[in-house]
């Protein structure tokens, strides 16, 4: 469970969100209406003017990202050197997660990654079924994907493939999108316009 009211004004831009929910959790909106901003509140690379973030029922709002138990996602959330093997325990080791073969060779089927070599030479799709198989195996309590599904070929079928693991291992996923029908895969969806967060179903 994830809860938040939270306010940040960000020079005009005003963010107003009360958010209490847990699962797969789909949040839609155009640029600019405060998405990121959001996710930045909950992970915690942004400080709210006012309001709090709680995980799992322990105020996080004072601690830093690495200390919420919380992984964040986005289209360049990846280490361009790193071989894919070694990126997907890099997470696990920063936390000291223990990750044995079998779980790896799950996520990887999971996300379709039956590909090697530096990270650097993959294409954007690929660098983000890494970036997101590397948080899940990192086990932490929450996953927030910044639009990090948009340039995979076969969205679907990744997407689907990746909450079947997350409801398996029991992390929730917060992930943000300019496509209202990759609601269609979450339990519940929220759009957010001009800074204003609304639950739709």
């Amino acid at each position: 469970m994830i809860e938040a009211n939270v306010k940040k004004r960000l020079g005009s831009f005003q963010l107003n969100a009360n958010f209490k929910d847990s699962g797969i959790i789909c949040i839609t909106g155009k640029n600019g209406s405060g998405k990121t901003t959001f996710l930045h509140l909950l992970a915690g690379f942004l400080k709210p003017d006012e309001g709090y973030v709680k995980v799992e029922g322990r105020d996080v709002t004072k601690l830093p990202p690495e200390k919420r138990g919380i992984s964040f996602v986005n289209q360049e959330s990846y280490i361009p050197e790193k071989s894919v093997e070694s990126h997907l325990l890099w997470g696990a080791k920063v936390r000291g997660v223990k990750v044995s073969e079998e779980e790896v060779k799950e996520v990887r089927e999971a996300l379709n990654i039956n590909f090697s070599g530096k990270v650097k030479n993959l294409s954007l799709g690929q660098r983000e079924r890494v970036a997101i198989a590397t948080a899940i195996l990192s086990r932490p309590k929450a996953i927030l994907v910044d639009e990090a599904f948009s340039n995979i070929s076969e969205k679907r079928e990744i997407v689907a493939g990746v909450i079947g693991i997350l409801k398996k291992l029991s992390i929730e996923m917060i992930f943000t999108t300019q496509d209202a029908s990759d609601s269609e895969l979450a339990d519940r969806h929220y759009v957010i316009h001009q800074g204003v967060l609304q639950k739709t179903f």
